[in-house]
């Protein structure tokens, strides 16, 4: 097998696809240096939902025992509105039946991919925000806000969020609206069991403009969460949790204990989203990958996900060619289709959950429950939850022991 050699390489955001990426590289022989704006980096948001996909990189990563004992088996989706009829209703099982997903808290994913990078040959500058990167065509220099500049590098792989600056800066093509919705998050302690017997990630909805959903992520903890118009979350924008409090119990009274829990602290997560459409995955010799490229509204549940996915594929993909080009090309044809079906399902699917149109909202209600049931339909939504799609016709299938094989 050929590959292109010892690359210099600057990954700018630390991260999950950036930390991922930049070990998977540093392990393959690359020197690799990671930059992070933050003094001490650390994660933003609660906890989120690890597909096979996911949890298939994470083992590449010899992650995957810290991984299942830090987090918690979700064994699929229950979606009930506030009749208690059932919008949504799928199980990993139907693929295989050793199939799962795992909640976990953002910070302990974090956590083990930190200890990971530190212990690889990745060099991390931190206090560094990268404002500009400078390219000839073949090599990259990037620029931090203080001045200093760092490189060249053969490859400059941007994985600082949906909401990157350096996307707007070199790729002016790029789309990247505000979605009209995002929401609050709180992790509480689920003493009472109430989210984790079944294992599912559950949701309450009424209409398209409430919604509340509780993730079981491990260690007795449970993220909370509850839809708000952007608007809403803006910096300075005060929340009144006693009405978002009444609300919520009149919604889902049997979780009343994590509700007044989660009031009583107020310790709410703030989280806005970003569709993000490019013309291409890269421009010369910067890459974008995770979000970065292709952040969607988090109703599918894929975000870190297709970031893991990127970041191993890229490293394959370096290993499997002989330049950088032709490394770049291999990795667009392998990531571009299923990363085109997450990112149009899920803006397809996002105003049935979360818009001012109740129309859709008595849509969903009515059809989607039904097309859990229907075989086809139900297959079809359960791989889409799986992270196992590569188009509207296509499908990745798991392996015999129920997990994703990824692509060498």
């Amino acid at each position: 097998m050929t590959s292109v050699g010892t690359l210099e390489v600057g990954v700018v955001g630390c991260g999950i696809a950036g930390q991922a990426v930049a070990t998977f590289l540093a392990d393959a022989g690359h020197r690799v240096t990671v930059f992070e704006r933050f003094t001490e980096p650390g994660p933003s948001g609660a906890g989120l939902l690890l597909q096979p996909t996911g949890l298939s990189v994470l083992r590449r990563l010899d992650l995957g025992d810290q991984v299942e004992r830090l987090g918690a088996r979700i064994d699929g989706l229950l979606g009930l509105n506030h009749l208690k009829h059932v919008v949504l209703d799928l199980a990993y099982a139907d693929l295989h039946e050793a199939a799962y997903g795992l909640g976990i808290h953002r910070g302990a994913l974090f956590g083990l991919l930190h200890e990971r990078l530190q212990r690889s040959t990745a060099r991390l500058v931190t206090g560094a925000e990268i404002v500009e990167v400078e390219h000839d065509g073949r090599r990259a220099t990037v620029v931090a806000k203080a001045g200093g500049r760092h490189g060249p590098f053969d490859l400059v792989v941007v994985a600082d969020g949906a909401h990157s600056r350096l996307r707007e800066r070199l790729m002016p093509k790029a789309r990247a609206p505000l979605y009209p919705w995002g929401c609050i998050w709180a992790t509480v302690p689920d003493a009472g069991k109430i989210a984790t017997a079944p294992a599912m990630l559950q949701q309450r909805l009424r209409g398209t403009t409430t919604m509340m959903g509780l993730l079981p992520i491990g260690q007795g903890l449970v993220t909370l969460f509850w839809s708000l118009p952007s608007a809403a979350l803006e910096p300075g924008q005060p929340i009144d949790l006693e009405a978002w409090r009444m609300d919520a119990l009149t919604l889902w009274p049997e979780a009343a204990a994590l509700i007044e829990h989660a009031a009583g602290a107020g310790n709410f997560t703030r989280a806005t989203y970003r569709q993000v459409t490019l013309p291409r995955w890269n421009e010369g010799p910067v890459l974008f990958i995770g979000d970065a490229a292709h952040g969607t509204s988090p109703q599918l549940g894929q975000g870190a996900n297709l970031g893991l996915l990127d970041a191993h594929a890229l490293s394959r993909a370096l290993a499997a060619s002989d330049d950088l080009a032709a490394a770049l090309a291999l990795f667009a044809r392998r990531r571009t289709p299923s990363v085109r079906f997450y990112c149009q399902a899920s803006h397809l699917l996002t105003p049935f959950f979360q818009s001012h149109q109740p129309l859709l909202g008595l849509a969903r209600d009515a059809l989607l429950g039904p097309a859990c049931a229907a075989p086809g339909l139900r297959t079809m939504m359960t791989t889409t939850l799986a992270g196992l799609r590569r188009g509207w016709f296509s499908t990745d299938e798991l392996d015999a022991e129920g997990r994703y094989p990824l692509e060498d």
